[in-house]
């Protein structure tokens, strides 16, 4: 729902749905993680649907609405709440990742898993038609393949829709369904609650004294809101000490991959 679907609803009607769901809710009949997400989708469409209102309903509706607005400061779950003053990132940035996550099969790694082997050999052959095309004098057509390749890869976390071409440079957009794989961790088993502890842990301080001081309960209590089921406070701690163990030593810093199969750089303009 956007804010110009909202406008037409009274505020009578907002509020009886919303209590009709919370007693559902109550009642076992939804489950946490689902009543989760619909106040965290609620909380943005809401947020949405002011600045529309308070820009005076303009249509069209600028790309620049949201500019200045002050921020989302609570949804009424009391983790994400927790949580709220903790985020390195936006809180709109923040909410659209935990609604990700909490939408996302389970299955998310079985899913990205079947199709990498033919994503990632689309990806080679691309790459090698690049170099065909860059080998007999047409650069421009095989920079332009060659800008297909890194999409072809990261189809293995959804579908990607190409929009277009424009100096030199290639524009597209993906619809995840299991971008939670692209963290699934090194050696072992890959496992689901890793995957979604990694993506967690990409909204919070990168600082060992945050995730010691309560940060891995923070994390923990999201985690299991967005479907990890042994994702226990010392489990957020090992996941992490796992990521040190396993990260590359001197690497030199790399130039910044384009796209970037990251929670943050998908939701940072949502």
């Amino acid at each position: 729902m956007n804010a110009e679907d909202m406008v037409d609803e009274t505020e009578n009607e907002r509020r009886e749905f919303a209590e009709a769901f919370e007693r559902a809710h109550a009642a076992g009949e939804v489950s946490d993680r689902h009543f989760a997400r619909a106040r965290i989708d609620g909380a943005l469409a809401g947020w949405h649907l002011q600045a529309y209102k308070d820009a005076g309903r303009p249509e069209p509706v600028p790309d620049n609405l949201m500019d200045g607005r002050p921020p989302i400061e609570r949804v009424g779950i009391p983790a994400v709440d927790a949580a709220l003053p903790h985020t390195t990132q936006p809180a709109h940035v923040f909410l659209n990742a935990l609604s990700y996550l909490m939408r996302e099969s389970d299955d998310a790694l079985e899913i990205a898993g079947a199709r990498a082997k033919d994503c990632d050999e689309a990806a080679a052959l691309l790459r090698r038609a690049a170099a065909l095309l860059k080998g007999k004098q047409n650069e421009p057509l095989g920079h332009l393949v060659e800008s297909l390749a890194p999409w072809a890869e990261r189809g293995k976390f959804g579908r990607v829709f190409v929009h277009k071409w424009e100096s030199g440079h290639l524009y597209a957009k993906q619809y995840p369904d299991s971008l939670s794989a692209s963290l699934k961790g090194k050696g072992g088993k890959p496992a689901r609650d890793g995957a979604i502890v990694r993506a967690l842990v990409q909204l919070f301080p990168n600082e060992q004294g945050f995730f010691t001081n309560g940060g891995n309960t923070l994390i923990s209590r999201l985690a299991l809101l967005c479907g990890a089921t042994k994702a226990t406070p010392q489990y957020v701690l090992s996941t992490l000490e796992q990521g040190r163990r396993t990260a590359p030593k001197h690497k030199a810093p790399a130039k910044a991959a384009t796209p970037d199969n990251s929670l943050l750089r998908l939701f940072r303009k949502s």
